[in-house]
Parts: C-alpha cells; sequence; structure tokens
C-alpha cells in the first residue's frame, strides 16, 4: 500500500513539474523543473523494479541531456521581450484544444488501458535487453534521434551567431554615424 502511495505522490510531483516546464515563461526555470521531473520518473522506475531505467533517466536525461539544454539555453542569451498581446480567437483556440487533447487522453486511458492485461512472464530490464530491443528493433528512429539532436545544436549555434552579429554590426554604424556628426558640427 506504502508503494502506491510513494509513486502517485512522484506522478503528480512530474506532472506539476512538467506543467512548469510548459507554463513559465523563463527557460532556464522550465529547464531546471524537468531536471526535477525526471527525478520523479525515475523514483516511479524504481518502484517498478526497473532500477536500470531509473539510473540511465538520471545519468542520461537529467545529467547528459539536460547540461546540453542550459548549454544552448546560455548561449542563445535569452532577454525577456515584450510580447505581442494575443488574439482572443487564438487563446479561445489553444484553450479548446488543449481541453479537448486531455479529454481525449482521459477517455483512452480509461476505456483501454485499464483493460490491458499484464504480460506473461517477468518484466526485464536489465542492460543487455535493452541493448538488443533497442540496436535490433529501434536502431532507426535511435539514430534520429541523435541526428535531431545534432541539428538542434547547429541551429543555436547558428541562431545565436546571427544574433550576435547583427546588434554589434548595428552600434559600430550607430557610432560611426555619431562620429561624423561631431566631425561635422567641429569643422563647422
Amino acid at each position: 500500500m506504502s508503494e502506491f502511495i510513494i509513486f502517485f505522490l512522484f506522478a503528480a510531483i512530474a506532472v506539476i513539474f512538467a506543467l512548469v516546464v510548459v507554463l513559465h515563461r523563463n527557460p532556464v526555470v522550465g529547464a531546471l523543473s524537468l531536471v526535477a521531473s525526471f527525478f520523479a520518473l525515475a523514483v516511479m522506475y524504481v518502484l517498478l523494479e526497473a532500477p536500470f531505467l531509473a539510473a540511465l533517466r538520471v545519468i542520461v536525461y537529467a545529467g547528459a541531456i539536460m547540461v546540453l539544454f542550459l548549454f544552448v539555453i546560455m548561449l542563445l542569451n535569452l532577454q525577456h521581450m515584450a510580447e505581442p498581446p494575443t488574439r482572443p480567437v487564438q487563446q479561445f483556440l489553444g484553450y479548446t484544444s488543449c481541453a479537448f487533447f486531455g479529454v481525449a487522453l482521459i477517455y483512452y486511458l480509461t476505456k483501454y488501458a485499464v483493460f490491458i492485461s499484464q504480460p506473461e512472464g517477468q518484466f526485464m530490464a536489465d542492460a543487455r535487453t535493452i541493448g538488443i530491443r533497442m540496436f535490433e528493433a529501434y536502431v532507426f528512429p535511435f539514430e534520429m534521434v541523435s541526428i535531431l539532436l545534432l541539428a538542434a545544436i547547429v541551429g543555436a549555434l547558428v541562431l545565436s551567431g546571427r544574433s550576435v552579429a547583427r546588434p554589434a554590426a548595428a552600434e559600430a554604424a550607430a557610432a560611426g554615424g555619431q562620429r561624423a556628426k561631431i566631425g561635422e558640427e567641429v569643422g563647422q
């Protein structure tokens, strides 16, 4: 009974921090909330008797990938900018589609997920089984995710280079214009 209480407690923690990731405007707070959500998921994996998956969750996702995300966020140097006001129609459609998705998800889970029987035999979550499954059946999606992460890093570097170069050039042009004005005034 206590395992169920701990499981649902950490499930609630994971959902709350996932909502903070989506709803908070500060990207650093969102990234750190995602780390907290990953730790809550790792606890749930331990309770489901899959400690290897819990360790992978903490080491790979909370460790490596979130460090990469934080590096990209700091590299982009995101500033708080004034956002244009949204239109009421867009807000209504966004809230309506989110509500529809949530209702459809709850309907699907209550109709289909409850009645699925447990697979026969013991659940195997050791490194050998996961490696065989990943590199036999899921090698293509695994490689596509690595290419997607590489493209995201390259895109962040390109965007950061453009955002830094343009303001510097604009400042140099403005400073040159000011010097020319001062030179004209001194000459007169």
